[in-house]
């Protein structure tokens, strides 16, 4: 049999292979026929996409590229390349890849909505919006371009421009938890907590570049300030305490106490930012779920808890007070952070996020038999340019 011959046969294999969902399989048939035609830009398109479903993503997003290499004109190359190098956090050199495919391909909405999210995750908000829009210019119910697209524009400081795109999302989708959550916070509502949903969407999609975001763009203190707090209180490490991190993302605030824990939970409600905070190695254990559904289930007295931007999420803090009541014993120490409420109370922001007014965590403290043990006002992280303000608190349970 010719080497042509034997070469297709491999390939319908391959294909078969392929189709049948025996992808590892298919990509060994794919590399085999590589090795003797290595610029066959069709097999490594399909070696691509055999490698990407086996989360392979830099391999695949090598094979789709050296395609695109090849065969520039092929808006598919450059599609998948950029699908593959999202999925790597490589968010600047999937934007050129999308780029490429909408030049080519110009009337595909999914082109320009994945643009969109690079663009946005690489912190170019402008630009994201732009794209959100082409694509929205394309089609026009595409409810996730408008939910994007509002989220941009809110964050920009368009309220009326984002108003009007989560009201027409809400058309579209009504029971929309997410767009119906920010719109009441720009429209003033005063919730007492955000739906759940909304907060694990908010960070299972923010957890890859939450930690370079927060500590290099916004200049996120609160971890460090809350550590700083403890040791102005008990000394660096001189006690060993039982440590639940609430909210604990990506495990920042559990490496700035880990100095005083001689046992560190973490809870967190989304189930991408637990998987960052166990990458951090400093946790004894770590559960994905509510707050309150996780103190709960505790079943050992804790020393001291931890909430580090955690309340800026909650706006009624009364069960969480009282679900603290039966896991603390006396001399417990809560060590948290709030946005500054300009109110006596709390109060659902135009961000999406609360405020709390010192005189209520006081009558709090006060009404669930906590004593206030130190109490600082500071900047805690920027929005855009200008300087978010916040309090930081040490209670110990009396």
């Amino acid at each position: 049999m010719a080497e042509a011959e034997q070469l297709q046969n491999l390939y319908q294999d391959a294909l078969e292979l392929h189709e049948q969902g025996e992808f590892q399989a298919a990509a060994k048939l794919y590399e085999k026929i590589l090795a003797r035609f290595p610029d066959a830009d069709l097999v490594l398109y399909n070696l691509g996409l055999a490698l990407y479903e086996q989360e392979q993503f830099p391999e695949a997003a090598a094979a789709f590229l050296h395609a695109a290499g090849i065969n520039p004109n092929d808006p598919d190359y450059w599609f998948n390349a950029g699908l593959s190098l999202k999925q790597t956090g490589e968010y600047q050199q999937a934007v050129a890849a999308y780029e490429q495919a909408a030049m080519l391909q110009p009337e595909d909405v999914n082109i320009f909505y994945n643009l969109g999210c690079c663009l946005q995750a690489a912190g170019n908000v402008r630009a994201a919006a732009h794209s959100y829009e082409k694509a929205l210019d394309l089609v026009p119910e595409y409810a996730s371009a408008l939910g994007n697209l509002a989220y941009c524009l809110h964050w920009s400081g368009d309220h009326a421009q984002a108003t009007e795109l989560y009201r027409r999302l809400l058309d579209l989708q009504p029971d929309h938890v997410s767009a119906r959550y920010m719109l009441d916070a720009l429209e003033g509502k005063n919730t007492a907590a955000p739906p759940p949903e909304y907060v694990q969407g908010l960070f299972d999609g923010y957890s890859d570049s939450f930690d370079k975001d927060l500590l290099e763009n916004l200049s996120y203190r609160v971890p460090t300030l809350l550590a700083r707090l403890l040791k102005d209180h008990i000394g660096l490490g001189k006690q060993k305490m039982r440590v639940v991190d609430l909210g604990c993302g990506t495990g920042l605030a559990g490496q700035a106490v880990l100095p005083y824990a001689s046992h560190l939970s973490g809870v967190d409600l989304s189930a991408n930012m637990v998987v960052q905070a166990e990458k951090k190695g400093c946790y004894d254990q770590l559960v994905v779920g509510d707050v309150i559904d996780a103190i709960h289930a505790l079943d050992e007295p804790v020393d001291l808890l931890l909430a580090a931007d955690v309340l800026t999420y909650l706006g009624d803090l009364k069960p969480l007070f009282l679900a603290i009541l039966g896991i603390i014993g006396a001399d417990a120490l809560f060590c948290f952070s709030t946005e500054l409420g300009e109110e006596n109370g709390w109060q659902l922001r135009p961000t999406g996020r609360y405020g709390h007014h010192p005189e209520y965590i006081r009558r709090l403290a006060k009404e669930h038999g906590w004593e206030v043990v130190k109490m600082r006002t500071a900047r805690i992280r920027k929005e855009r340019d200008d300087w978010v303000t916040g309090n930081l608190y040490l209670l110990r349970k009396i």
